[in-house]
């Protein structure tokens, strides 16, 4: 069977940008508190104040809330041809910081 080398194509991922200079990891930090952890620390402070049924629903509210962000942030941010990627949080702000904040 005859090699077909038309049709191998490579694929060059882009690397993440380099996050430089201590505002702009304040920024990515931060930018990964909020879309993780600010939602846990609401709802551990809904089971406090009020109830653990109150906070199940808002952490779950809150939780689809920031996976609604995280993934515009991730369209927004993310070359084309790696949207198929699988990123977290951490990744996904240091591709937002790097591309739109800190250039």
């Amino acid at each position: 069977m005859p090699s077909n080398k038309r049709h191998k194509e490579t694929f060059v991922l882009e690397t993440a940008p380099k996050i430089e200079g201590l505002k702009c990891r304040f920024m990515h930090f931060g930018l990964f508190f909020l879309l993780s952890i600010v939602p846990i620390l609401i709802s551990l402070y809904v089971w406090y104040a009020y109830d653990l049924f109150y906070a199940v629903g808002s952490a779950l509210f809150l939780y689809i809330v920031s996976a609604i962000i995280g993934s515009k942030l991730r369209v927004l941010s993310l070359p084309p041809d790696q949207l198929e990627r699988s990123l977290n949080s951490f990744e996904i702000a240091r591709w937002y910081v790097g591309k739109y904040l800190c250039p």
